[in-house]
């Protein structure tokens, strides 16, 4: 019995200390990475007063919380007829709808698409900061009202 309680300490030592040298930024190759998106498909004009829809992307990539018109890689804005070819672009270019919101003539979504490792942890360390000082929640009016404080 002591032998057997012997050998499982040892085995449990022997995969914490192999989980440990892993380390945290080791990339997991059995699973897939995601950058996640907030996606609208908006009605706009053109410059010639025609109605069409554009793509608002906010944050994904970029570091900014206020969506963006999604451009090509050139530059160029991405105009779509209506609503389901906005969908169907996204799908044709790798973004997955996690969740589908619909609200009063926009179709809003939270999308993520497959990226490596390397390209996910670049945008996490471009867009993660460490501070000393730990920031104030803004509360919800029934937060104030029980007087709740997140450290």
């Amino acid at each position: 019995m002591g032998k057997i309680r012997l050998f499982l300490v040892a085995l449990l030592m022997a995969i914490t200390l192999n989980s440990m040298a892993q380390g945290k930024t080791a990339p997991d190759t059995q699973r897939d990475y995601y950058m996640y998106s907030y996606i609208e498909v908006r009605w706009a004009n053109k410059a010639n007063g025609e109605q069409c829809f554009v793509i608002l992307m906010s944050p994904g990539e970029n570091g900014q919380q206020r969506p963006s018109i999604m451009k090509t890689t050139d530059g160029r804005a991405i105009v779509v007829r209506n609503m389901m070819e906005g969908l169907a672009y996204l799908e044709v270019n790798g973004w997955e709808i996690l969740e589908p919101r619909s609200e009063g003539g926009t179709g809003k979504w939270i999308v993520r698409k497959k990226i490596s490792f390397a390209d996910l942890s670049k945008i996490v360390e471009a867009n993660t900061t460490y501070e000393t000082i730990i920031p104030k929640v803004q509360l919800t009016l029934s937060e104030k009202t029980l007087k709740v404080d997140y450290e």
